[in-house]
């Protein structure tokens, strides 16, 4: 229990009379808030807590400790300078009070595995304490110790490190009388710099151990922490024939882990319920940390059993159709997705699939060289590779020099690996790892669980059934966590990119016209992002893709797409080597170019083209009589592979269908008297997205549709199937708030004068973004509601008039395109206040605003 009187000698002061005097448990989280809790109200760089006293008080807070006072209330309310503080020093308070022997985890890897396997071991000899889930930070570590009782003999503490000098004060507040460290490992550089500035950082809690302290350190993983200077008293455990603790003859089993234990000379035979080597290392910790605290070797062996699997820690489940998947979602680093990959390829399996996602808390470059190592031992240990996130596209290269035949889908989404994901059989076996910003336990969860409205698409994923009550056996299942991101775009102002939106709206057009459907990815996938967009599009079953550029093209190539990429647009002579050298598709209407691709070509490297005939748009391409003439000759040169004919559409969106029916005809009568000639390519095609939805004759062999597919219409004479949705929302954040006397101008040059005293808030994108200037944007979201720009908008900035909304703040979320609360600002709003076409909003969102697409 949390006593008052405790808070108040930790520096809280009371707001008013009590109305609880004891709190059960602390919450910092009003979606977490546990009836009869105190809520902790913090201001951090992205929230304010005291924003969410209401919610939290709603939900049963009896208690707040906050800095100023919340509006009448009946609960009880603390007040503090600083409220973290204060809790750390009730904590360090209590933990003195209770006088448990405390045991520090800490480590690179490793730490709550090996804290739940301590914890396991001492509870056979005395009641045990151990910090929960992952609180083990200088806020996290204080309010798991609300839970420490009296009767606790034993406190198994796990110390985290966000930066350096974290353990240092969280030992200074929570001394160890013995310390664990479960390995020294390069997971977190971009926060310490070095492996020597990791060590330091872990040596801290070694340093805070009393004279008669022992330091028990995995053997085979110290990389310099025996030279920081540690405690008399050492205990090693490992493999390794110098450790203490020694484990030898290590089988695994879907049951667990089986192995053989030496220590002074005595061998007993242990197993415990988890999988892998980490589980070992974790067991041998528990092992030499009891027989530290006293208890008899047998003792400590026959306590293994007893220890529970982790969620997301190399967790077996088996799933309906026979398969296991083995759950390793947790925060999977490079090190412990190795060890996970290596126990796949140790258990039995028919066949082993890995579905792996990327490592987010790591720097580019760290990032990278993980890919690479991550790719070529998933060929060694895998039958089959899904990996989710742009790293796949390093790690497939990198798998592909060890084994070209090895199949690899690389995805973006959560439901993108779903349909990925190969039909599962008895036998089989299924690795899903991740760091926790790659939220990877969401493809468990739906696979675990699928069923007709939870499959994508609303298909039911073949072999599996619904399966109940997930929240005991994955990590991150509570409701708090379906609104939380991991991480943050890399700037205050980013582009929401919904990928799945996409891959619907390609298999809707797709079932509509029956045929082939080729996507069009010009200007950057009209400024959704065009690598991932062209993935989500392949993987939903689109057959090639379109480009404008050689430059494109390129892009595209260099990032793993496989699949025919046809350039649209001109491509001059002395880009034939190159067009060649990428495999692309080249649009072809002039006997220069084709000759020059013919120069290029080989014998092994043929070049496929498409012939562009113009029927009225009088753009591009070859008149209709000048067709059948030009293949002839190109029949003429080795090299070429004439596999498609095509004709664009100058006004499929207006209203006066006359245009597009003449198109339509010219060009089949082309294709009959090609066929008649035997010179008609295999593949003929026109439809846009509005000859997509307005002409059936358009589409031929293939439709090949822009605009539709990311959920925008193509003109307001054509309007958009309620099946196909928008992709793609814009956002940005209050940065400032200033209030203004009337008369006072705003941004550049004052065209702008207030006409009353006015709330003025400055958001950090401008014109620089795409925010346009002249036509000038109108209107955003603010809290649910339209707020109007005022001012020039300038470079990198704008500014709102929020006079008349209540509570505005610094870091309120902000709508340019999208949704916010019941209202609603769609790109073709846009367009008409800028006196344009939604083409021109969408792709004129500069490549400086990050993309950011959903999981």
């Amino acid at each position: 229990m949390i006593f008052v009187p405790d808070l108040l000698a930790a520096g809280a002061r009371l707001a008013g009379p009590p109305g609880a005097t004891a709190f059960t448990d602390w919450c910092y989280d009003s979606r977490l808030m546990i009836p009869g809790a105190c809520f902790v109200a913090l201001r951090t760089s992205r929230a304010d807590g005291h924003d969410f006293i209401a919610a939290a008080i709603a939900a049963g807070a009896s208690g707040v400790l906050c800095r100023w006072a919340p509006a009448s209330t009946e609960v009880t309310v603390l007040l503090a300078d600083d409220p973290q503080a204060v809790l750390q020093r009730w904590a360090a308070a209590h933990l003195t009070a209770t006088a448990p022997q405390v045991i520090g985890v800490t480590g690179s890897v490793g730490k709550t595995t090996t804290r739940r396997a301590i914890a396991a071991v001492l509870t056979t000899a005395q009641p045990t304490f151990q910090s929960r889930r992952s609180f083990n930070s200088l806020l996290g570590l204080p309010v798991a110790l609300a839970r420490l009782h009296d009767e606790h003999r034993f406190a198994v503490l796990e110390y985290g490190s966000d930066h350096p000098g974290e353990i240092k004060a969280l030992a200074a507040l929570f001394p160890p009388q013995i310390a664990v460290v479960t390995s020294v490992g390069a997971v977190h550089l971009h926060r310490f710099g070095t492996l020597d500035q990791v060590a330091t950082e872990f040596a801290t809690l070694l340093a805070a151990l009393p004279p008669n302290g022992i330091a028990i350190m995995n053997g085979d993983d110290q990389n310099g922490l025996l030279e920081q200077g540690i405690a008399p008293q050492l205990l090693r455990y490992g493999l390794g024939p110098d450790c203490d603790v020694r484990a030898d003859a290590i089988s695994y089993s879907l049951e667990g882990t089986r192995f053989q234990l030496h220590w002074q000379g005595a061998i007993e035979s242990a197993s415990i319920s988890l999988i892998g080597l980490p589980a070992v290392y974790a067991a041998l910790a528990a092992i030499a940390t009891g027989l530290v605290c006293g208890l008899p070797l047998a003792s400590c062996v026959a306590a293994l059993p007893t220890i529970e699997p982790v969620a997301g820690r190399l967790r077996p489940l088996r799933l309906p159709s026979g398969a296991v998947l083995l759950d390793d979602t947790f925060n999977a680093s490079p090190p412990s997705v190795e060890a996970a990959l290596k126990t796949l390829a140790a258990l039995p399996a028919r066949r082993r699939i890995a579905v792996l996602g990327p490592f987010t808390e790591l720097r580019t470059d760290e990032a990278t060289v993980a890919a690479r190592e991550i790719g070529q031992l998933a060929a060694h240990c895998s039958d089959a590779l899904i990996l989710k996130g742009d790293w796949g596209v390093t790690a497939a290269r990198a798998a592909r020099t060890v084994r070209n035949d090895l199949p690899i889908t690389i995805v973006d989404t959560t439901d993108a690996a779903l349909r990925a994901m190969p039909v599962s059989r008895t036998g089989d076996l299924v690795l899903v790892s991740g760091s926790a910003g790659a939220r990877m336990e969401r493809f468990v969860a739906r696979v675990l669980m699928a069923h007709p409205s939870d499959a994508p698409g609303g298909t039911p994923i073949a072999g599996y059934q619904a399966t109940p009550r997930l929240d005991h056996l994955l990590v991150r299942q509570e409701t708090a966590w379906r609104s939380v991101r991991i991480g943050a775009p890399d700037r205050p102002t980013w582009l929401r990119v919904d990928l799945d939106a996409i891959a619907t709206n390609i298999r809707w057009l797709q079932q509509l016209r029956g045929v082939p459907l080729m996507v069009v990815l010009k200007g950057d996938g009209y400024g959704h992002g065009a690598v991932r967009v062209a993935r989500a599009a392949l993987g939903a079953g689109a057959s090639a893709v379109a480009v404008a550029t050689l430059g494109e093209g390129r892009t595209l190539r260099e990032q793993g797409i496989l699949a025919p990429i046809l350039v649209l647009g001109y491509t001059p002579p002395w880009q034939a080597e190159a067009i060649v050298g990428l495999g692309l598709d080249c649009t072809l209407f002039d006997d220069d170019t084709a000759q020059a691709l013919s120069a290029a070509a080989s014998s092994d490297r043929r070049v496929r083209v498409h012939i562009k005939v113009d029927t009225g748009m009088a753009r591009l391409g070859l008149a209709p009589d000048e067709v059948g003439p030009f293949l002839s000759r190109l029949r003429q040169l080795p090299g070429l592979e004439v596999v498609g004919i095509y004709t664009h559409f100058a006004s499929a969106d207006a209203e006066d269908l006359a245009q597009t029916t003449m198109q339509i005809e010219r060009f089949r009568r082309l294709l009959d008297e090609l066929a008649t000639a035997e010179l008609r390519p295999p593949l003929a095609h026109a439809a846009n997205s509005a000859a997509t939805l307005r002409f059936p004759t358009a589409c031929f062999d293939m439709i090949r549709p822009g605009i539709a597919c990311y959920g925008l219409a193509p003109a307001p004479t054509v309007p958009l199937p309620t099946a196909l949705r928008p992709a793609l929302s814009f956002h940005s954040e209050i940065a400032q708030i200033r209030d203004h006397p009337e008369g006072t101008p705003i941004s550049y040059g004052g065209s702008y004068i207030t006409r009353r005293s006015s709330r003025i808030a400055t958001i950090p994108v401008g014109y620089a973004d795409g925010l346009r200037r002249s036509p000038a944007w109108r209107e955003v979201l603010v809290r649910g509601q339209r707020t109007p720009l005022v001012g020039r908008i300038c470079m990198d900035y704008a500014m709102l008039d929020v006079t008349d909304l209540a509570e505005v703040r610094r870091g309120d979320p902000v709508v340019l395109i999208g949704q916010q609360g019941d209202d609603v600002i769609t790109a073709d709003e846009v367009a008409s206040w800028l006196n344009t076409i939604s083409y021109d909003v969408v792709t004129g969102i500069l490549p400086r605003v990050p993309r950011e697409v959903g999981e």
